[in-house]
Order: C-alpha cells, then structure tokens, then sequence
C-alpha cells in the first residue's frame, strides 16, 4: 500500500489525546481553533493539500464571524504568511522559466501537485508577459485520485490547458513523465528523512533535461507553529538552506542557489541540471 507521508497523526483523538496527557490549555486552544477552516482541516486531515491551498489562496473563512476571525488571525501569522512564500516562489520562478523559454516545447512538472495553483498562476502570469505557451504540457503527479480529480477540474476552470496528471508515489521512478524541464515540489520535504529526500531528489533529476530546473523548499523551526504542529500531531523534518542545497549538490545538480524567504522561516532551493 503507498504511503502519504504527511499522515502522521496516531491518536484516533486529538482532544482525548491533550486530556490524556493532561494539557487543557491546548484543549482550550483547539476548541477554539476549530471554527477556523484552516485549523479545522490541519487537525482532521494532517497537511493535506486543501490545508495547504487555502493559505495559498489566502481568503478566511470558518464556520461563523468568530471562525473567520480566527482564520484571518492564523492567516496573518508570521509562519503562515512564511509557508504562503513557498507557492509565490513557485509560481514566480515558473513565470520566469516559462518567459525565458517562449515557444519551446516544454513539460512542466508538480510533484505532489495537490491543488495547481502554482501551475495556473505562473502560467497566467507568464502569458500577461507575451510568453508563446502553446507547446507547454503541464503535469500534475500526486498519490492520491481524488486530489488528481479536483486538481483536473481547477485547472480547466482556470485555463490551463494541456494538463496531464499522473497518479503515483513521488519517490518511484514510474511515476514520473520520460522528461521534464522544469519541476516543482513544494510541501513534501518536511515529511520525508534525509534519506527519502535524497531518493526524492534522484527520482527528479533523472527525467530533467540538461538546463532542466527544479524547485524545492524546507522549513525551520518556529515555536508558535512547532506548538500548533504537535496539537495537531504533525511531525515534520527541520532543515535549513544550506542542507537542502548539500543534498541537491549530492544528487548532481550543476547549478544550485538555496535561499531564505522575507521572514527568514522558508528555505527555497532553486536547482539546475
């Protein structure tokens, strides 16, 4: 059976769970918490891909006035608006790539892809800037077919056109298309070990061309978000810039760039066959 790697949660129940343990200041904090739609869905279903684009969307909402309060205030947090930096590099490093590349037959990747906002909104962008997108196929790959499903119907509601996906393990290397040139995975690596993102890394680079580039990011460790983590039983790998660009050098990227976002939480690493 594949595995979702940010599914980490054990307890059947998070708040039998802080009683059980005896912390009813985080039993106080998660009641409170659950009118926000952003918390409701980290809590019930660990990092998953509606978690992650609804900050990337960055609209509030919850269950009453209270709960959209809530949401607006966790949208503003410091490590929220940091994990929203990780989609606008993507989004902007695609644009880029995309101008840069204007008319060339290209494929372009998303690996886990969830929602493909960063596909739709770079690809958008790059058009308003007079890049020839008409031979670009764009592919979504994500374990989950559900995900590929409302991945399909978003992106032909907002006109992307040519999007393929394709169901898979993102750290098998059937899983992916034969080549690719640009590639982009975003929200994974705070799942996996040192040594799964060295596979993951692998498994991306064989099918990149020569120039090919790939998008990673990482997360360093915050108090206040390491603490909503553990209430919600989410178990996430630290790491900084300088690691995932070791690890990137490892695997046989030529070029390799690793950088901070504004807030000094995100690492982002831009990589070059």
């Amino acid at each position: 059976m594949a595995e979702f790697y940010n599914r980490t949660r054990k307890s059947p129940s998070i708040p039998l769970s802080l009683l059980k343990r005896g912390h009813v200041a985080g039993l106080l904090l998660y009641c409170l918490l659950q009118g926000s739609d952003l918390a409701r869905e980290g809590f019930e279903n660990s990092g998953s891909y509606s978690f992650a684009d609804h900050i990337y969307r960055n609209v509030a909402s919850g269950r009453n006035s209270l709960g959209r309060w809530v949401d607006a205030r966790l949208l503003g947090m410091p490590a929220v608006r940091s994990f929203r930096s990780r989609f606008l590099a993507s989004r902007d490093e695609l644009a880029h790539f995309l101008c840069q590349r204007s008319g060339a037959e290209l494929s372009i990747l998303s690996v886990p892809c969830g929602i493909p906002r960063d596909l739709v909104e770079g690809a958008a962008i790059a058009r308003q800037r007079g890049a020839d997108l008409s031979k670009v196929t764009f592919h979504g790959l994500d374990l989950d077919p559900e995900v590929l499903r409302k991945a399909t119907r978003f992106a032909g509601e907002n006109g992307l056109k040519n999007f393929r996906v394709r169901e898979g393990d993102a750290l098998c290397s059937s899983s992916y298309p034969a080549v690719a040139d640009f590639i982009s995975s975003t929200g994974l690596a705070e799942f996996l070990d040192d040594e799964r993102l060295g596979i993951l890394y692998g498994r991306v680079f064989a099918p990149l061309r020569p120039g090919g580039v790939f998008l990673s990011s990482g997360m360093q460790r915050r108090a206040i978000s390491e603490y909503l983590l553990k209430i919600a039983e989410l178990r996430v790998n630290y790491r900084n810039a300088e690691r995932l660009a070791e690890l990137a050098r490892a695997t046989g990227f030529a070029e390799v760039r690793a950088s901070y976002d504004d807030l000094g939480i995100q690492s982002i690493l831009v990589a070059r066959k």
